[in-house]
């Protein structure tokens, strides 16, 4: 039941698999459209569907996640992501706040950003207002300063 009290429909296609729901479906739209518009994610991607028969977008977002860090690290391949490219467009991403698509980019990429201490650190830094108003939900003591620091 939905909570309006209507049913709601699964549409399964012939091979017996279950149709994907809005949000799963924007999940897979946001990570079609990040490997269209951000060059460097292809190999990744084509690896990532040829695994998992499929595209798992919390999934594939661990390698976003650890190739951005490693771009913005000047550690990435030359024909790897471009770091700014990717928060820049994550960024309009999580502005236009799509169900599904801005779940995956809070709890598979803003969530998985490296903590104060481990490298890659510092990239946060470079989020836009709205990537940076929901890190600072999950990580609220981000800028505060080290207990026992000033005194």
């Amino acid at each position: 039941m939905t909570p309006d009290g209507s049913e709601k429909r699964v549409e399964y296609k012939a091979d017996g698999t279950g149709g994907a729901d809005e949000k799963d479906a924007a999940g897979v739209r946001l990570v079609e459209d990040l490997v269209s518009q951000v060059p460097g994610f292809e190999d990744a991607y084509e690896c990532h569907v040829f695994n998992e028969h499929e595209v798992l977008s919390y999934l594939f977002f661990w390698d976003v996640v650890q190739d951005t860090v490693r771009s913005y690290l000047g550690e990435g391949d030359a024909d790897g992501p471009d770091w700014l490219r990717v928060l820049a467009f994550l960024e309009e991403e999580t502005s236009r706040r799509v169900p599904g698509a801005f779940e995956v980019i809070v709890t598979s990429f803003l969530y998985n950003l490296p903590y104060e201490g481990q490298p890659g650190y510092g990239v946060e830094a470079h989020l836009g207002p709205a990537m940076k108003e929901k890190y600072l939900q999950l990580r609220p003591w981000y800028g505060a300063e080290p207990s026992g620091a000033g005194a």
